[in-house]
């Protein structure tokens, strides 16, 4: 019993305010064209230095989850030679379908100078996504020439 008044004194000095719920926010949902910030390749890729490859990653938010951990590691062993940017399909329906990537999950397209060099389909293991976009990132005079 004497606990209780103790707690219910120091409840009163400390005052009941902090027991109240916040202020009501709504929040509403933004649209697919509200979201987009970006309306051509070109703008995305301006973002980016111009010394270095960029690597634009299209993906489906179902297989955010699946593939997210392999990206970031791509992400960083490519840090050093080229510039990977993310983009959720769903964020940029247009774009994704202009650069025929809006169909399959992952898709890859490497730039340069804003031209595509290579494109990689559905490759979500980051060893395989560094093998195959590392080949066109290399210092002058170590670029990959095909063999014939």
């Amino acid at each position: 019993m004497k606990t209780s008044i103790v707690f219910l004194a120091a409840l009163a000095i400390s005052g009941a305010q902090a027991f109240a719920p916040a202020s009501k926010t709504t929040f509403t949902k933004p649209s697919a064209l509200s979201m987009a910030k970006y309306n051509s390749m070109d703008e995305i890729l301006a973002k980016f230095p111009e010394d270095m490859p960029t690597l634009i990653n299209f993906y489906d938010a179902k297989t955010e989850a699946d593939i997210k951990s392999d990206i970031v590691r791509a992400k960083n062993l490519l840090k050093d030679r080229c510039t990977v940017v993310s983009i959720k399909q769903q964020d940029y329906p247009e774009l994704a379908k202009k650069w025929d990537a809006d169909e399959k999950s992952p898709s890859m397209i490497l730039f340069m100078d804003g031209n595509p060099l290579t494109r990689i389909y559905e490759e979500t293991f980051y060893l395989d996504i560094v093998a195959k976009v590392g080949k066109y990132c290399r210092p002058a005079g170590e670029e990959h020439k095909e063999l014939k």
